[in-house]
């Protein structure tokens, strides 16, 4: 995914990247929503989705793509790799039901924190806009984390299908308006129109599916953990597909990421609706 938000931010302005791949979305499961009469539940209660929505959907994909343009697709990947810190961050909050527990937890929490640090201090101290980048990126992650916490307690009971629809569908309407205003001069390469696509479709689209089915039966920290391997491959894809270099920090802090992340997440018992 992180690799085809590179590519299409070659030629496209971070809004309509947005705005293309939650339309894609939109345009393939709606219909879909439609015939099962999965979106009808969600009208009832349209402040409880709209929040939730502009919470797990619209602000982190902005966040998400805006930073994008000043780290590297491995950098990137590692950082929304995080999410599970987040999400046990948050809980000790908001959802206590799903906080990390004892020792297991906390060395999970711990090592996390300690590879988002790496990062920071050595792979982004190369200038503001390496820094602003990976902030902006780390929010991003931060804001996935609440919209699962958001989407567990407040929209469980609703058919993941639907809750997707109307996170693409919101989402859409919600950037219509500027990406209209930030179109390119010219018509954008058969290759970015391509990444774009797929990036909607398959990684948007069809991840949220699943993402949130997930959420809803075995809750949040348990859905985050499901990708965990991403920020690997993005790395991997990343020195083989676009020359980039990552640095022995980088590795060692995914690696700290990705086994807090996991410990954290086992710390927590599953709840299965």
């Amino acid at each position: 995914m992180y690799l085809l938000i590179e590519i299409t931010l070659r030629e496209l302005s971070p809004t309509l990247v947005v705005l293309g791949r939650t339309a894609s979305a939109a345009a393939v499961l709606t219909p879909i929503a439609l015939h099962r009469q999965a979106l009808q539940p969600l009208l009832q209660r349209p402040r409880a989705v709209i929040e939730t929505v502009l919470m797990q959907s619209t602000a982190p994909l902005l966040l998400l793509t805006v930073g994008q343009q000043y780290v590297s697709a491995g950098i990137a990947s590692i950082l929304v790799g995080a999410q599970p810190l987040f999400v046990a961050l948050l809980a000790m909050r908001f959802a206590p039901q799903e906080r990390p527990r004892g020792r297991q937890g906390a060395l999970g929490l711990l090592l996390g924190l300690l590879g988002l640090v790496l990062l920071f201090g050595i792979d982004l101290r190369g200038g503001y806009q390496a820094l602003l980048g990976g902030l902006l990126v780390l929010a991003s992650a931060v804001c996935y984390a609440a919209g699962a916490l958001m989407i567990r307690h407040r929209l469980a009971d609703a058919e993941p299908l639907g809750v997707a629809t109307g996170a693409m569908l919101i989402t859409t309407v919600a950037l219509l308006i500027p990406g209209l205003f930030s179109l390119p001069a010219s018509m954008p390469s058969l290759p970015a129109l391509g990444a774009l696509l797929v990036l909607g479709v398959v990684c948007t689209g069809g991840t949220l599916v699943l993402f949130y089915t997930l959420i809803s039966r075995s809750g949040p920290a348990h859905a985050a953990l499901a990708f965990y391997l991403s920020p690997a491959f993005a790395v991997v894809l990343g020195a083989v597909l676009l020359q980039e270099q990552p640095a022995i920090s980088t590795v060692f802090g995914l690696a700290a990421i990705v086994a807090g992340a996991i410990l954290a997440g086992r710390s927590q018992k599953p709840t299965v609706l």
